[in-house]
């Protein structure tokens, strides 16, 4: 064997080490993700819940966080979601459940008699369901990181599944309970002016 042979087996060996060293640290940790369902049907103007498991095989604790791909983003309201402590070993048989909420907006009509706003009906005749295909992200962040948040650390890694939001319409009447309870505060408000003005009147007679 040659001093040129030994050379280039030396720099694959060097090459071999450095490309073992690289991939174990995107191998050395990670979490995985375990649901049961790829769509939910919601009305519009609703808040929902919705569970997903995270696993994490590696030896590394990590904090996973839910977010929403860009698909989904703009028929949701208000995410709520906070990092979980997902330990590290955690099997995919011992996945931890990570809850995230989020609030759909309004996309249908009401027609209202008060301010735009109160005693209102929806007509969903001529409605169709509006449906949104995008995924649901499980993200490892820092444990003290917030979702959309600025600085801190970047993101190490994240897995997602399908989610398929259908957002319905769901039609419903006028409630008028809203007038009842107005008109019966003016008529206790009207009796208790009339008691008081009938007891003036008795005082001043007595006199």
């Amino acid at each position: 064997m040659n001093k040129k042979e030994v050379t280039k087996i030396g720099n694959n060996a060097i090459a071999g080490f450095i490309f073992l060293v690289v991939l174990s640290s995107f191998v050395s940790a990670g979490i995985g993700i375990k649901w049961d369902r790829e769509s939910s049907v919601v009305p519009d103007q609703t808040k929902t819940c919705l569970t997903y498991s995270v696993y994490n095989p590696w030896p590394q604790d990590a904090y996973a966080q839910v977010g929403l791909s860009e698909e989904l983003q703009g028929i949701v309201l208000d995410l709520e979601s906070k990092p979980k402590y997902i330990p590290a070993e955690t099997s995919s048989s011992e996945a931890i459940p990570v809850e995230f909420c989020f609030k759909t907006p309004k996309l249908f009509e009401r027609d209202c008699l008060l301010f735009n706003k109160l005693i209102c009906e929806l007509d969903c005749e001529g409605e169709e369901t509006q449906v949104y295909d995008g995924e649901v992200e499980i993200i490892e962040v820092p444990g003290d990181a917030k979702l959309g948040g600025t600085g801190g650390s970047a993101t190490t890694m994240s897995v997602s599944a399908p989610l398929k939001i259908a957002v319905q319409c769901v039609a419903y009447g006028r409630n008028y309970s809203l007038i009842y309870i107005v008109l019966g505060l003016i008529a206790a408000l009207l009796l208790t002016m009339n008691v008081l003005r009938d007891k003036k009147k008795s005082n001043k007679k007595k006199k």
